[in-house]
């Protein structure tokens, strides 16, 4: 075979080309030697073919064309020198069948040497590509290994001359075993594929190859040639491609919302795995599957978003419910961008519809909470302000623009608030602004808005300081409109002053035998003292010593009444409370004297504690004394049925602290029962039967409204002891 040829010619030339000429030389002298000089008679100058074919095999056509017109002359020369001009008939002949027979060879070497040398241009051709050519026999015997296969295989061809090709390359292919490779080509006569080889250093390569059978006239596989070309970068970069796209399917497809995309006209083409949990797929007979799942209420608004869109090339940006395979819609916001080409035209729609029904649901329920809100504020008169500081930048709900009478369209501000409030109090709402800006954490006050129409309303505002995750520091508060409230207390401490008034003309009545006593007494000692100054004027000789201390005596008898005639006055007066310094002491003495008569017809011990010193307080005179008063007759009372023991009435007063003072009433009557003690001050809650329930009721509500406090220790069976705390006027002044 020819191929079989083609390495001695490429490769073996320039080696062999030293060693055949010295030896066609060495045969060209020979034989021109024996052919001239020695009587032989046979055609010695027929060997000179072998020079020319020497030659012929490592030279040029040149070189062989000039051999053999050399050989030609030796010839003659030989024939010449050797007959000396006697040339016989056979001689003659033997010359021409040499000459013939150089000549012959001549031309066979010639037409030879022009079929490689073409051959050689083919091979080096082969050579010059960049692909890689090789030919191997039916038995995978590598024949032929151009330049292109050292390249990309890294063996040389004399490396690989006569080696297994598919063992050599560990030749692998992905779609079929080898044997069916070669089983096919020698079917079909080629074959075409990519195949995987391992190069000499070990490096996996894949190429493009193509097979292709040669057969001989008789049709009989000779061999097969193989070009091949190297894909592995493409093919690395087809994987890698192939890997990003798994990758970023992988992605689309984790997205929660569901990814689509469209041709130019609007036509789904692509969905990701989201649209399966929506039960829908895509369909070459379906083109709007938009119709299927959209709800029917929103289709409508969806379809025109949607044409217009297509028809204008803008974004798409709308919200639609749209049904799962469960048969239950969901809110979507369904969003798309259109692709354009270099020319501004559109190529393809891609979108992603989110699902917002949480947020849809957050939201309405945001809107419901915001008008239950709302409502409430105005049913309870209470407006929300968030001010931050030092800023003092604010935000108004609703109800709080209806409460200080501003259009919603104003701007808040401090300015605004001082603006509307009444002058009186216009120190108390700057009082709260520089605490607020101090940073205090709290803030509470109560102050008077003057509107526009005249109208006054009360407010009360009260405020936490807040520091959100934004890091400002602002004060969240409520503003509530307590006119009713402080119009309803107004009335509520007018009611309980008149209730006070009746409380204590009963009490009067039923202090009447003690009342008249204590008026008789002074009266009859005036009536007394005037008798026996009228005697010691009517002796002979007066005695002006003893009219004058009598009229003291009268005077200062008729002081006492007065005093006690305007102390039950001033009890049944009904007039508006009066605090001002008094002497807790003094009251407390007071009452005893008024009750003195009632206290001797009930057999009750009176014992005091040191009521001698002055313990200063700032009350109403008539409303304390009222209380001290209605603690004692309570104590009457409780004691009228003991008969087994004393009956002692014990009253102490003492300092508690730096501020307050105490007065106790404590008796040893029947006490009280743990479940009665829980409603003991409650209105109309008592024990009597003729009782009204509203004295100690009066009690708690004057001793509170002047700063104190007043509660009940009892045990059943073992007595009472009612007390009181109230401010002291001067806590660092206490006289003694």
């Amino acid at each position: 075979m020819i191929f079989d040829a083609l390495p001695i010619l490429s490769v073996g030339r320039v080696k062999g080309t030293r060693a055949l000429y010295p030896a066609a030389a060495a045969i060209a002298l020979a034989v021109f030697v024996i052919d001239a000089f020695t009587m032989i008679d046979i055609a010695v100058a027929v060997l000179y073919a072998t020079v020319v074919l020497l030659v012929a095999s490592a030279g040029s056509r040149v070189t062989t064309a000039n051999v053999a017109w050399g050989c030609v002359a030796l010839t003659l020369l030989g024939f010449m020198l050797s007959h000396d001009g006697h040339y016989s008939d056979g001689s003659v002949a033997r010359c021409v069948v040499s000459l013939l027979a150089i000549a012959t060879t001549s031309i066979l070497a010639l037409r030879n040497q022009a079929s490689n040398d073409t051959l050689r241009k083919q091979l080096e051709m082969l050579d010059l590509t960049h692909d890689a050519i090789i030919v191997y026999d039916i038995d995978d015997r590598v024949t032929f290994w151009n330049q292109g296969a050292e390249r990309l295989y890294g063996w040389t061809a004399q490396e690989a001359m006569g080696q297994p090709l598919h063992e050599l390359t560990q030749t692998r292919a992905s779609t079929m075993p080898i044997d069916e490779i070669r089983s096919e080509t020698l079917l079909h006569g080629g074959w075409h594929g990519e195949l995987q080889r391992m190069r000499k250093d070990g490096e996996t390569v894949f190429i493009s190859s193509r097979c292709t059978l040669w057969r001989d006239d008789r049709g009989k596989p000779l061999a097969i040639l193989a070009t091949s070309n190297d894909i592995t970068a493409r093919k690395r970069m087809e994987e890698e491609l192939q890997r990003q796209q798994d990758e970023l399917r992988a992605t689309i497809d984790a997205i929660p919302g569901m990814v689509w995309s469209s041709s130019r006209d609007g036509c789904p083409d692509y969905m990701n795995r989201r649209w399966n949990e929506y039960g829908v797929e895509l369909a070459d007979d379906v083109r709007d599957i938009w119709q299927s799942i959209v709800h029917p209420d929103d289709l409508p608004a969806m379809q025109a978003a949607w044409r217009e869109a297509v028809a204008t090339g803008s974004a798409l940006e709308t919200t639609a419910r749209i049904r799962r395979k469960d048969g239950v819609y969901r809110w979507m916001h369904v969003g798309a961008e259109p692709l354009r080409d270099a020319n501004g035209d559109i190529v393809r729609w891609y979108g992603v519809n989110t699902d917002i029904e949480e947020h849809k649901q957050t939201q309405q329920a945001l809107e419901r909470s915001e008008a239950f809100l709302s409502d409430a504020q105005r049913l309870s008169r209470t407006g929300s302000i968030a001010t931050r500081v030092p800023e003092c930048d604010m935000g108004w709900s609703d109800e709080t623009y209806r409460i200080f009478d501003v259009p919603r369209h104003v701007t808040p501000s401090v300015e605004l608030i001082a603006a509307r409030t009444h002058p009186d109090d216009i120190d108390i709402v700057k009082r709260a602004h520089e605490r607020a800006l101090r940073g205090e954490s709290h803030i509470d006050s109560e102050f008077r808005l003057l509107l526009t129409d005249g109208s006054v309303k009360h407010v009360h505002y009260v405020a936490h300081l807040s520091a959100p995750v934004s890091g400002k520091v602002e004060y969240v508060g409520a503003l509530m409109d307590v006119t009713d409230r402080v119009t309803a207390q107004e009335a509520l401490d007018r009611s309980t002053a008149e209730l006070a008034h009746v409380t204590r003309v009963t009490m009067l009545g039923e202090m009447a035998a003690s009342i008249a006593h204590e008026v008789t007494q002074p009266l009859a000692a005036i009536v007394t003292a005037g008798d026996a100054a009228a005697r010691w004027l009517n002796r002979p000789r007066p005695d002006l010593d003893e009219v004058g201390l009598s009229i003291g005596h009268m005077t200062r008898d008729a002081k006492r009444a007065t005093d006690i005639i305007r102390q039950i006055r001033a009890m049944a007066q009904k007039r508006d409370p009066s605090p001002m310094p008094l002497d807790l002491n003094a009251l407390a003495r007071e009452a005893i004297e008024l009750l003195r008569r009632e206290l001797e017809a009930h057999a009750i011990e009176v014992e005091t504690g040191d009521l001698q010193h002055v313990l200063r307080v700032s009350v109403d005179r008539v409303q304390i004394q009222q209380v001290v008063i209605n603690l004692m007759m309570n104590a009457v009372q409780a004691m009228s049925a003991v008969n087994d023991r004393v009956r002692r009435l014990k009253i102490v007063t003492h300092k508690v602290d730096d501020g307050h003072a105490q007065l106790s009433v404590e008796d040893t009557g029947s006490g009280i029962s743990e479940e009665n003690s829980h409603r003991l001050f409650s209105p109309f809650f008592t024990t009597r039967k003729e009782g009204m329930g509203i004295g100690l009721s009066i009690c708690r509500s004057i001793v509170e409204a002047h700063g104190g406090r007043i509660w009940a220790e009892s045990q059943e069976g073992a007595g009472t002891t009612m007390q009181f705390i109230l401010p002291l006027d001067e806590p660092a002044k206490v006289e003694s």
